[in-house]
């Protein structure tokens, strides 16, 4: 049996604090094994993943990475609950079954974070930005300028960042720019590409019947773009819309205005994309 991706960072957490059964512990160490981006928000987390040729020859060996210091007290109730739950939910309920109680049981152990002081844009773009900003299911950010300097008139910003087990991101940051400057961008984002991406979550095009400047699409882990900001002369938008098992897990559409969002965009919970995506699993 292979654990679906979606299980196994659910999983992430239990594994970090050595809270698995032996078997399930088995078959995520065979997974992270095998898949590179789990094993990289496992690294993420603070545990280092086995290498394929990892061995498990008795129980005791499951134990041996050290919980992690200073865990909250809400977090560790989630993790024994979840302990209690995850053998039965693994194997006798459907992938969105056990995603959504997972979900159910760690959403009261985070809060969104906000952010919208441009100053501290270093702290999450770049790779100078702080850990848990940094990778970002491996999505491509440069189309986001690599900084903010003094020649950019920066008129609207916001960084949202949630992470209940699985880190979501939300930002926005529209500039205008000197005419020559703006050319510039211009160019420098034509060669960034435009990646498809109608279809994903729902997505038929941009206001106006306008493309992208710039595209980078995933069709689990969203969108990373560029486009000309409505009614603003030599002024340009750059959006991360960033989450994991097809949706975001926060109430997303407070957080951005409407007219920077792709037309038809849904990614909430039990949107119609994820339910397609997730009965193509079964």
């Amino acid at each position: 049996m292979r654990l679906p991706c979606e299980v196994v960072r659910d999983l992430l957490p239990l594994y970090t604090e050595n809270m698995l059964s032996p078997e399930s512990r088995r078959l995520t160490d065979e997974h992270l094994a095998e898949c590179g981006k789990c094993r990289a928000l496992s690294e993420q987390m603070g545990v280092k993943a086995p290498d394929v040729q990892f061995r498990v020859d008795t129980a005791q060996e499951f134990a041996r990475y050290e919980k992690k210091k200073n865990r909250k007290l809400a977090v560790i109730v989630c993790a024994v609950c979840m302990a209690v739950v995850i053998p039965i939910v693994l194997f006798y309920t459907a992938v969105v079954g056990a995603s959504a109680a997972f979900l159910y049981l760690s959403v009261a152990c985070a809060e969104v974070e906000v952010d919208t002081d441009p100053a501290h844009y270093s702290m999450y773009m770049g790779k100078d930005a702080k850990k848990e900003y940094r990778i970002k299911w491996e999505m491509d950010e440069s189309i986001f300028p690599k900084e903010i300097t003094a020649d950019m008139e920066v008129v609207d910003y916001e960084m949202a960042y949630y992470d209940p087990w699985d880190a979501q991101y939300l930002s926005y940051l529209t500039v205008t720019y000197s005419s020559s400057d703006y050319a510039d961008e211009l160019d420098r984002l034509g060669s960034c590409g435009v990646m498809p991406y109608v279809g994903y979550y729902g997505v038929t095009g941009f206001a106006d019947s306008s493309d992208p400047i710039a595209m980078y699409s995933d069709e689990y882990n969203g969108f990373v773009y560029a486009i000309h900001t409505p009614d603003k002369e030599n002024t340009i938008t750059y959006v991360e819309l960033i989450f994991c098992n097809y949706c975001f897990d926060i109430d997303y559409e407070p957080l951005i205005p409407s007219e920077y969002l792709p037309l038809g965009f849904d990614a909430k919970p039990n949107n119609p994309y994820r339910d397609q995506k997730m009965k193509g699993m079964k």
